[in-house]
């Protein structure tokens, strides 16, 4: 038995998918397995990592976060009926073992289990978005896509509270592809989102967020950075570092 997500939204549920893959994606990005169209959400916001039976979420330095029972989290092992809160949706993780025999339906599971799932109350709310009514929930799409990683730069535009129009120009990187078959030629990183790697082989996301750098795992073996084998979650890059994701290796260069 697989553990599943169900997504809801201002307690209306808009979608489930199981968690079949070892990593499942959930952002704004129509390439995510599970698209949240909505202004709070990243264009890849956090996945779900599924090791043996241990689920684990992991945030993808996303502008708002992601919380889980309420908590700010990096990258946490998940239980049966946690919380997943990305902007104003919210994802429950079922484990359908557990659930055997004890649960009718999905409708029983959303008013009695989830209602038992233990949440952190006093924590703060997530960061505001603008509410745009009853279309939130009609432009929401949950689908299971085809496993193929695709390599390519995401189509994402995002704009924080703290961006103003006098803010001084932020450090740009790029890599330098110096190991692998484009050796010489230089990535650029100026979206939000940049997979590096081989498709269907070992692949990883180079995230910006405002002037920041981020380095994640996301399918296949784990890259290296600086030599160093890179476990769950992101961890910052600056010019110089070196990362090896596969056959491929890149220097991080500035620009």
């Amino acid at each position: 038995m697989a553990s599943r997500v169900v997504l809801s939204l201002d307690e209306k549920i808009v979608g489930e998918v199981e968690l079949a893959k070892p990593v499942t994606v959930v952002g704004r990005h129509p390439d995510c397995d599970i698209v949240i169209e909505h202004a709070a959400v990243s264009g890849r916001h956090m996945l779900f990592r599924v090791v043996d039976r241990t689920v684990y979420v992991e945030d993808l330095a996303s502008t708002n976060g992601t919380r889980v029972n309420g908590i700010a989290v990096s990258q946490v092992v998940a239980h049966h009926l946690d919380m997943i809160e990305i902007g104003r949706h919210k994802l429950h993780l079922i484990d359908d073992a557990l659930v055997m025999g004890r649960v009718g339906g999905l409708e029983d599971t959303v008013l009695t289990d989830f209602e038992r799932t233990m949440l952190a109350v006093h924590a703060p709310p997530p960061p505001p978005s603008h509410r745009r009514g009853d279309d939130d929930l009609s432009r929401t799409i949950a689908i299971q896509r085809n496993p193929t990683v695709r390599v390519g730069p995401a189509q994402e535009t995002v704009q924080t509270d703290g961006e103003v129009a006098t803010a001084p120009r932020a450090l740009a990187l790029a890599l330098r592809v110096t190991r692998g078959d484009k050796r010489g030629e230089t990535v650029a990183l100026d979206r939000a989102n940049t997979m590096i790697g081989a498709a269907g082989g070992d692949t990883a996301l180079v995230v910006k967020r405002g002037s920041a750098y981020f380095l994640a795992r996301f399918s296949g073996g784990a890259p290296r950075l600086n030599q160093k084998e890179l476990g769950s979650g992101t961890h910052p890059i600056a010019p110089r570092d070196v990362i090896d994701v596969g056959g491929s290796s890149f220097e991080v260069i500035q620009v």
